[in-house]
């Protein structure tokens, strides 16, 4: 069966996501990409591959968001490689993932409608039937297109959860497949691409529990001797159950151990300070959210804020462990007669534990975490109501009327995914429609003002700021953004207060001893900026703000030569911005070499045609 609706699948899921994600490949990097994507040196070349398997600083180099995804890191690495660090080549990549994926849900959906609405005793006796290749073309046409994939797809950062569930969707491709036809080689595979997994991101650890939930409903265990054989007894039944799915679990677990060794302590700090079981009922209130946008996907924001719920018995919390509740319940009540509704109900909630459980993070409702659970919403949906459609789709004029109804969904979801990908065009739109969903937003306000910063408005940047400030008091981020604002305007002893309050907060953050380092350039203060740089790139060697600015604070000390080795060191990683190629030209000059000097000043006006300095000392030298 696979050989045969495999490539049908395949051009559907290219074609769909292609149209719905065509107008996103333009959209730029946003928010947690400065740190993981922008700043990240390590992605700059592909030698660095290796040390991704145990350097868990070339992760980010802000050392409280560093983790352990050494696979991510290589398509990261790839995607820097094809594009220059442009974000389109990140894009790109991202897309095809999201075709994949889409392609292996269909591909799953073919064989789980088959065992779900098959009477045969031979699981492989209805190849002839259309039934699974429908089932599987909505489900790849509802993943491709669905705009609750937006985040996933247009955030780059937001890859970990996309790239984790494609390869988690294959990895239970794979195991359904190798107990269905009992190839052991095939079930070895599925642990591999689990490892493969779980190696860009941790969220794939539930692929043991999804393998069991399959066996038990969908499965040779599900309890219909038709579906195992007369021959086989109960015992039987779940001792191969259970020597099945043991490399899955000694995956999960063992690499699970790995990564919490190797992020340290330090990263485990940075996830919320909320109490479990407070995330907990929180998280209630999010799985509805969660099924309304499936149902509804009119009300998607990027990064909405939601109040930590503190009891039980608040009547949202109530409302959705009732909701919760009736939905389980529905699933065990029909967990004969609709075995596919019942899969898609609980490898939702599954999914979604390791994100969206009683495991504090610091944001409750992040879009990009539903990925991995929404094919669990398509099976639900397809299960519950597949059966009568196909039913009364045998007919010829009801077939048509159903087919019109699948064009025009498919043809809404796609426009409204084409939509919502204009919103991540920029951080101006980004940010504005998040203020718009989520007004008290601190970190909205943050990026905001960083979007007008950018733009030139400086006033509605220093409001944006003041604003994070006023939400967020303790974030160093506000302040340390309101220093950049004050440095771009040389008010220096402004940028000076709003560092020392950073300092006080987090005084061995990269960023803040960056900043620190800029602001003491600034001022004068040469030997405290030769600190404050030395001191970043013991916390992220090789980031290249701070590495800048430590050459330009020795040139400034007269300590020519580790300046010169400095910069020369960042013209091989194509890490010199505008400023550095003109100091790196200033001290070309002062040594006598006007030759090299008159090439920087060019580089610098290259990248910056209105660098006045550059312009300048290029007019002086032609004299």
């Amino acid at each position: 069966m696979a050989r045969r609706i495999a490539p049908l699948l395949l051009a559907a899921a290219a074609v769909i996501s292609v149209a719905a994600y065509a107008n996103s490949v333009p959209n730029g990097f946003h928010f947690d990409d400065g740190h993981s994507i922008q700043d990240n040196t390590w992605l700059r070349d592909l030698r660095h591959v290796p040390r991704y398997f145990w350097d868990v600083s070339t992760f980010s180099p802000l050392a409280e968001n560093r983790s352990y995804r050494p696979i991510l890191l290589i398509g990261f690495a790839l995607s820097h490689a094809l594009g220059g660090g442009e974000p389109w080549a990140y894009r790109l990549f991202s897309i095809a993932l999201h075709a994949f994926a889409a392609t292996v849900i269909g591909l799953l959906t073919a064989r789980l409608w088959r065992a779900a609405n098959s009477s045969a005793d031979d699981p492989r006796a209805d190849d002839a039937n259309r039934g699974p290749l429908v089932a599987g073309m909505v489900a790849t046409a509802v993943m491709a297109a669905h705009p609750l994939a937006t985040e996933t797809v247009n955030y780059v950062s937001a890859r970990s959860s996309l790239q984790a569930a494609a390869l988690m969707f294959a990895c239970l491709l794979l195991y359904v497949r190798g107990r269905e036809r009992q190839q052991g080689p095939t079930l070895a595979a599925s642990a591999v691409v689990l490892v493969l997994a779980m190696a860009t991101k941790i969220i794939a650890v539930t692929a043991p529990a999804l393998a069991i939930l399959w066996a038990l409903t969908l499965g040779p265990e599900r309890g219909d001797r038709a579906s195992a054989g007369p021959e086989a007894s109960g015992l039987i039944r779940y001792r191969t159950l259970a020597g099945s799915v043991l490399p899955l679990a000694v995956a999960a677990f063992g690499f699970a151990a790995l990564h919490e060794w190797m992020v340290g302590d330090q990263a485990r700090a940075a996830r919320s300070s909320v109490a479990p079981f407070n995330f907990l009922l929180t998280e209630t209130r999010v799985w509805v959210r969660y099924q309304q946008l499936f149902a509804w996907p009119a009300d998607l924001c990027a990064d909405l804020t939601m109040r930590w719920s503190e009891s039980v018995l608040e009547p949202a919390v109530l409302g959705a462990i009732a909701w919760a509740t009736a939905w389980m319940g529905a699933a065990l009540v029909l967990w004969r007669r609709r075995p596919l509704f019942t899969f898609g109900v609980l490898w939702f909630y599954i999914a979604l534990s390791p994100t969206n459980s009683f495991v504090p993070l610091s944001e409750p409702a992040s879009e990009h975490r539903v990925y991995i659970a929404l094919p669990g919403l398509i099976w639900a949906t397809i299960g519950l109501l597949g059966p009568p459609i196909a039913r009364a789709a045998d007919k010829r004029g009801p077939r048509l009327v159903w087919s019109a109804v699948a064009v025009a969904l498919l043809v809404a979801l796609t426009a409204g995914t084409a939509a919502r990908n204009r919103a991540w065009r920029d951080g101006l739109s980004l940010w504005g429609s998040v203020l718009e969903c989520s007004p008290n937003n601190g970190r909205a306000h943050l990026n905001y003002g960083r979007a007008r910063m950018m733009s030139g408005d400086y006033a509605a940047a220093e409001a944006a700021f003041a604003r994070c400030q006023a939400l967020l008091p303790n974030w160093i981020f506000c302040r340390i953004n309101q220093a950049a604002l004050a440095l771009s305007q040389r008010r220096i002893p402004e940028a000076a207060a709003h560092m020392a309050v950073a300092r006080r907060l987090q005084p061995d953050n990269v960023y803040t001893l960056t900043w620190s380092g800029k602001t003491y350039l600034a001022g004068g203060a040469y030997s405290e900026a030769e600190r404050a740089f030395r001191g970043a790139l013991g916390v992220a060697p090789g980031y290249d703000m701070a590495e800048r600015g430590l050459a330009r604070a020795l040139f400034a000390l007269g300590h020519d030569g580790e300046a010169n080795q400095r910069w020369a060191a960042l013209e091989t990683r194509g890490g010199l911005d505008a400023d550095a190629w003109f100091a790196w030209g200033a001290l070309a000059e002062r040594n006598g070499h006007r030759e090299a000097a008159r090439h920087r000043y060019r580089q610098a006006t290259r990248l910056a045609p209105g660098h006045a300095d550059a312009t300048r000392a290029l007019e002086r030298l032609a004299r």
